[in-house]
């Protein structure tokens, strides 16, 4: 299938913490950006997709986000992939577009990881995993932690190249003013920082905060209609477990869900790594950047480390990525990811923006434990 989508209007929430803010407060504050950016009525929209909530419980969450906006959609449904959601919603809306179910789709992702009061996240995210690993007491950051031990001893890649993807994405978050963090840090920093799960640091660890992001998609043949759409030109999608005792591979570089996921995208699009001119990637923790890099063809097996120390993914890189400072430094939610990607393809990125607008774009999300990936390639309208 070649999708023939267009993605019209991109808006976030204000992610600042705010006691008793709830996730729809979130979901419908990013909705309305979108809306507005796309120059939409809330009635133009006929189809509602959005991520679950983790900090709150939720039978169905597009219902609840429809019903606060006012909307009756034909098409409408929850997107569940963990970290590869915010991609994956993007995959769902050029499907039912495509299929002719619905015209106008709202595709969004909130959480109120920050301002919810009563909930353990660490314990919500522990309970996620499955049986077998949860007799043990692992947290998510023990499964990357040992994948990024593997992944070392393997390649010889080192803990001050594994760091330097921290402090490539402080850079960019310094051009940021939404940013979390802003000031710039050395791979000195980053190694300074306590340790959460050897060899992984608190710095190279993904943020906890609120979110919400949203995109309105419509077919490509509305072109005329919209001022600086940004086409998708194609996508791919991979599952190749849940409990990590189930893993097809133990963590090799070219890990096969991210090299499948890939493949799919570039094929469907027709284009190669060698053609994306930017970069937005899953950045739960430091190595799953650098096993991204290489999956998904940017890199040779064992050579991202090197690379992103050499400055590959800076602004004045060969391939500028997490242009907003990531879950790294800016704020958590996969979703960002992808507004990010339009934003700097509009032109409408402001302080952070490229010196060049970005002709094509790559957003890869990752979820569980390496186990769901969703890859998006964009293009300008």
């Amino acid at each position: 299938m070649t999708p023939r989508t267009l993605i019209v209007g991109a808006g976030e929430a204000d992610r600042r913490p705010r006691h008793g803010r709830t996730a729809t407060d979130l979901a419908v504050e990013a909705s309305l950006a979108a809306l507005a950016d796309a120059g939409l009525e809330i009635g133009a929209i006929d189809g509602v997709l959005t991520g679950p909530t983790v900090a709150e419980d939720h039978l169905d969450f597009s219902a609840i986000v429809a019903q606060e906006l006012g909307i009756r959609p034909r098409f409408s449904g929850t997107v569940s992939r963990s970290g590869a959601t915010g991609a994956s919603l993007v995959v769902s809306a050029a499907m039912a577009l495509n299929s002719g179910t619905c015209d106008t789709v709202l595709a969004l992702w909130a959480d109120n990881r920050s301002s919810a009061t009563d909930v353990d996240l660490v314990a919500t995210f522990a309970s996620l995993l499955t049986p077998y690993e949860l007799a043990y007491g692992p947290l998510v950051a023990t499964h990357y932690a040992l994948i990024a031990q593997r992944y070392m001893a393997d390649q010889g890649v080192t803990a001050e190249q594994m760091a330097s993807v921290s402090v490539a994405f402080r850079e960019h978050a310094s051009h940021n003013p939404q940013a979390r963090y802003r000031k710039p840090i050395t791979v000195q920093d980053v190694l300074a920082s306590p340790m959460v799960s050897s060899p992984l640091h608190r710095l190279e660890c993904a943020l906890v905060t609120d979110f919400g992001g949203a995109v309105v998609m419509t077919r490509k043949d509305r072109r005329s209609e919209f001022k600086d759409p940004v086409e998708l030109l194609g996508f791919g999608q991979s599952v190749t477990h849940d409990s990590i005792l189930c893993a097809p591979e133990l963590f090799t570089p070219n890990y096969r869900g991210i090299r499948d996921c890939g493949q799919q995208a570039f094929a469907m699009a027709g284009l190669a790594p060698r053609d994306i001119a930017m970069a937005q990637l899953y950045d739960c923790f430091t190595v799953t950047v650098l096993l991204e890099l290489e999956g998904l063809g940017f890199c040779r097996q064992g050579q991202a480390g090197a690379a992103v120390a050499e400055g590959l993914l800076g602004r004045a890189g060969a391939l500028p990525s997490n242009t907003n400072g990531g879950m790294l430094s800016c704020a958590n939610g996969g979703i960002l990811h992808v507004t990010e990607a339009v934003a700097q393809m509009r032109g409408t990125a402001g302080e952070r923006q490229l010196a060049q607008r970005p002709a094509t774009a790559l957003v890869h999300g990752n979820g569980g434990i390496l186990a769901s990936h969703a890859t998006l390639i964009l293009g300008q309208g």
